[in-house]
């Protein structure tokens, strides 16, 4: 007992002093430690939050990209509709109605076709389900578009800012262009009025959180459509003041911006439509650009309070940084997977290439659409592409690989055609962009999407074509002639040569409409345009301008007698009988000629356009000279000039 009394004492100084210094020690490791921990989970929660900024960033640059171009081919279509329904209005009223639901059926787009006059009264407006009789005459005038197309001379197409309709009580963004007569006077305007929501129809589509926005602006400013979770129809037709978007006379960028209607802070992409004065923008709210990281904030949180109670087992501190390195190359997974999904929705198909290798793999999608049996084919090697890409496209492809892979370009984007198994062609739409290099630089990989457009191009080629020829005879329509007359002036005008229009109609047509019906009257029409197109030069353009009146254009005149020979080879073609089955059918022809710059001379493009129309119209004169004098015979007109 008393030397457990007297040792006591002494092991209960040491073990103070022992205990003592050994928390002093920790407290100094621990304090150390702890800042070196919790320095090093701020800083992942700082990288946490670059990662989520860059790939919400990464999300909207890409999607305002793909959203602008659904947008622009939507534009684009309709703009082909209005020209083609203005000139079916100006020919052919009566079938006016039935080209309207034509051209409902191909473009599969809500539309609404109407038609005032220069006043703005309603001459024409297409029955809905909501509009079964339209009140013709309902002044429009005081519209903005109907300003514009007054005040102006040019064929434009003009956008509105949303507005109700004064037919159906509906949003509705109305494109117009005018209709004007041969002097260019404003005889009415064609409108196509289409819902504003249905530019926002791909917006269920993304994966961007419940505060995400997609908008079409104006260039000045005005809300043109605005995605349904944030209350799109409260602000449509509102003025944002300010939009970066609109002051920036870049065609595209990104932002951040707490934004003016809803006030919610959000990061932003747009992308201009410069030519039709409309700019598309999709905006990530930041909290839900940040919510993607939330779990891995939370687990970092925690695994640093667990490595902060275990300082002893500095293993464990390891084993944490390993864990959130892990988390974090997850996350990064999980972005660029929801980054596949959203190129997936723009698009139709995704591909992941191995620069390296050259190799492709395809989802299912982008198989059905390239019309691949392999899921992995060669895609960057010579030999690849050109087994895949038309021989016609194919350098345009190879050069557009390399810039964007050089870096000259910001992403890959073609329009081109591909071989099909059974040996046709198919237009596809491909863009992709790298999104892995090496340490120096280099290319590794490169993902992006293909999207078959195929039916679109042959819309376009039908459009076009429809646009700028006659539907009954094949030949140039009014429209086209204009265009090659004002090239051919121009020309005349560099190279000192004269231009040649010869314009006459048929003689004794109406009889035969009138005795055989108009069937046999179109035929003739049609035998008259190929037998005439067969007596000309390759170069000479031979046009149908309307009824039975045609023009031939001469785009390289010496003298008159030139001209008069054409129309005297014409006359004398007109002259031969026509076979119609059993049925001979006998005509001649009234024709007048005219040469620039000896009728209608100008200086520059705008000038060329109306030494166009005086050409036309001196030629014109000259038929009906010849017309007066007894038909069947040939007049000139070669002294007039503007004034």
């Amino acid at each position: 007992m008393p030397h457990s009394i007297s040792t006591n004492p002494f092991a209960a100084m040491f073990g103070a002093y022992f205990r003592g210094r050994v928390l002093r020690r920790f407290a100094v490791y621990l304090g150390v430690m702890l800042a070196v921990v919790w320095s090093g989970v701020a800083m992942e929660q700082a990288r946490f939050a670059a990662l989520a900024e860059t790939a919400s960033k990464s999300n909207v640059q890409n999607l305002s990209r793909a959203f602008s171009e659904e947008v622009k081919a939507t534009v684009d279509l309709v703009d082909l509709s209005l020209v083609q329904l203005r000139a079916t209005w100006q020919r052919d009223r009566a079938g006016f109605a039935q080209s309207v639901a034509n051209h409902a059926r191909h473009l599969r787009v809500p539309v609404r076709i109407s038609v005032t006059d220069a006043d703005g009264h309603l001459l024409y407006a297409d029955a809905a389900a909501e509009l079964r009789a339209p009140p013709l005459g309902l002044a429009l005038g005081d519209l903005r578009q109907f300003g514009i197309h007054r005040e102006g001379t040019s064929d434009r197409l003009y956008i509105s800012r949303p507005e109700r309709s004064r037919l159906s009580a509906q949003w509705e963004v109305q494109f117009t262009r005018p209709i004007r007569d041969a002097g260019g006077r404003l005889k009415g305007v064609i409108a196509a009025s289409i819902p504003p929501a249905y530019f926002l129809r791909f917006y269920d589509s993304i994966d961007l959180g419940p505060d995400a926005t997609v908008s079409l602006m104006r260039l000045d400013g005005s809300v043109v459509a605005l995605s349904s979770r944030a209350d799109g129809n409260r602000h449509m037709g509102a003025t944002i003041p300010d939009a970066p978007q609109t002051r920036d006379a870049s065609a595209s960028g990104a932002f951040r911006k707490i934004s003016y209607l809803d006030r919610i802070d959000r990061f932003y992409a747009w992308h201009k439509l410069h030519e039709y004065g409309l700019v598309v923008t999709v905006g990530q709210a930041t909290r839900d650009a940040a919510a993607r990281f939330a779990q891995q904030r939370e687990v970092l949180r925690s695994a640093g309070l667990v490595v902060s109670l275990v300082l002893a087992l500095l293993g464990w501190a390891t084993i944490g940084a390993a864990d959130r390195r892990r988390r974090a190359l997850k996350a990064l997974a999980a972005a660029e997977a929801r980054w596949k999904m959203a190129l997936n929705a723009a698009g139709d198909g995704v591909w992941d290439c191995d620069v390296t290798t050259g190799l492709a793999t395809l989802s299912p999608s982008a198989q059905r659409i390239l019309d691949s049996e392999h899921a992995v084919v060669s895609w960057f090697g010579d030999q690849g592409l050109a087994e895949l890409v038309h021989p016609d496209e194919l350098e345009t492809v190879r050069a557009a690989l390399r810039d964007h892979i050089d870096g000259v370009t910001m992403d890959y984007a073609m329009e081109h055609r591909l071989r099909t198994r059974d040996g046709g062609w198919r237009w596809i739409e491909a863009r992709g962009a790298v999104t892995e290099r090496g340490e120096r630089g280099e290319p590794l990989r490169m993902v992006g999407t293909f999207s078959n457009i195929d039916a679109r191009k042959q819309e376009e080629q039908r459009m076009r074509r429809m646009a700028h020829e006659d539907a009954l005879t094949g030949l140039p329509n009014r429209v086209l002639l204009h265009d090659r007359m004002r090239q051919a002036i121009l020309a005349a005008d560099r190279e000192g040569h004269k231009v040649g229009l010869v314009y006459f109609d048929l003689d004794h047509f109406k009889p035969v409409n009138d005795t055989h019906g108009h069937a046999a009257g179109d035929r003739l029409l049609r035998m008259v345009a190929q037998r005439l197109r067969a007596a000309l030069r390759e170069s000479d353009t031979l046009a149908r301008v309307g009824g039975d009146e045609f023009a031939v254009l001469l785009p390289r005149c010496q003298q008159p007698q030139d001209a008069e020979r054409v129309a005297a080879t014409i006359l004398a073609r007109l002259e031969q009988p026509f076979e119609d089955g059993e049925r001979i059918l006998r005509i001649s022809g009234s024709l007048g000629y005219a040469l620039y710059p000896d009728c209608g001379a100008g200086d520059g493009e705008g000038d060329a356009a109306a030494a166009a129309e005086a050409l036309l119209h001196s030629a014109d004169l000259a038929m009906y000279d010849a017309k007066a004098h007894g038909r069947n015979r040939i007049s000139g007109s070669y002294r007039t000039r503007v004034g």
